[in-house]
């Protein structure tokens, strides 16, 4: 009998060997590498005596509320990024036929599709803590040598590290959502643009429509969950535990169905 630790460190090295997660890490270096550029480029004029945010200032990195600071420019991609990714890890085996053959090696079809979803939820978490870490020191020659650290206490560092441990959380769950959604419709696109037609046009009618039902959606809740604020205009509040309970219970949710479906399917039919 196979163990679900090494179960999970095959499926790790698996998802690891997909050329599409190492495309999306690289899209992602080249953006951090850019930022950096056109942050030092961008930083002669800096005035270290105006009020308006700037990335020159390393107390501007992340704002407490997260509404300004440079960081909260990654949140969006690193969500994008990690749904993709999340999904191709799944959906890939259904469209390239391997999917029959994984499953004659690991005959529990739910042992073998959990530990392939929370392999890619705790990669993604990890990889996004490292890119978010890599664009910190891509702005640190702007701060030292363009900018100011001024104002960066104790308390700056901390809410900065809890920020990046927030933010990583959420692309986890992020590539759990794609994967399970991958897996449920056998197809990387189908997840994408599942993704795509919630966040686009569901959610805005929901949120036109009855705000205060806000409380359930995804967006408002990444929101609560990476700021850790309350959100400006919102009819409701939210903490940060029950956005957070509220995003595993979706996350939850699918995962079920997507391990029931795989366990109930014909996959000889359906490769």
């Amino acid at each position: 009998m196979i163990s679900f630790r090494r179960l999970f460190a095959v499926e790790a090295r698996r998802a690891l060997s997909r050329r599409a997660v190492w495309l999306l890490i690289a899209v992602a270096l080249l953006g951090i590498v850019a930022t950096g550029l056109i942050a030092y480029l961008g930083s002669n004029d800096f005035d270290p005596t105006a009020s308006d945010p700037d990335i020159a200032r390393l107390t501007d990195l992340w704002v407490a509320g997260g509404v300004d600071g440079a960081l909260t420019a990654t949140i969006l991609f690193l969500a994008v990024g990690a749904i993709i990714g999340g999904a191709t890890v799944t959906g890939a085996e259904w469209q390239h036929g391997t999917v029959v053959t994984v499953s004659t090696w690991e005959v529990r079809r739910v042992r073998l599709l959990l530990a392939r979803i929370v392999s890619a939820m705790l990669l993604a978490g990890v990889i996004g803590m490292a890119l978010l870490v890599l664009f910190c020191m891509a702005l640190v020659p702007t701060y030292l040598l363009r900018g100011t650290t001024v104002g960066a206490d104790g308390d700056f560092w901390r809410e900065l590290a809890m920020a990046i441990g927030r933010i990583s959380g959420l692309t986890a769950i992020a590539a759990g959502l794609g994967a399970a959604i991958a897996s449920i419709g056998r197809r990387t696109t189908v997840a994408i643009a599942a993704a795509f037609a919630y966040l686009a046009v569901i959610e805005p009618s929901v949120r036109a429509l009855w705000p205060a039902r806000g409380r359930w959606l995804l967006g408002e809740n990444t929101v609560v969950l990476t700021t850790a604020a309350n959100l400006d205009g919102a009819e409701f509040t939210r903490g940060v535990t029950a956005a957070a309970l509220t995003l595993g219970f979706y996350l939850a949710v699918l995962v079920s169905v997507a391990l029931l479906l795989f366990r109930r399917r014909d996959l000889v039919g359906s490769s």
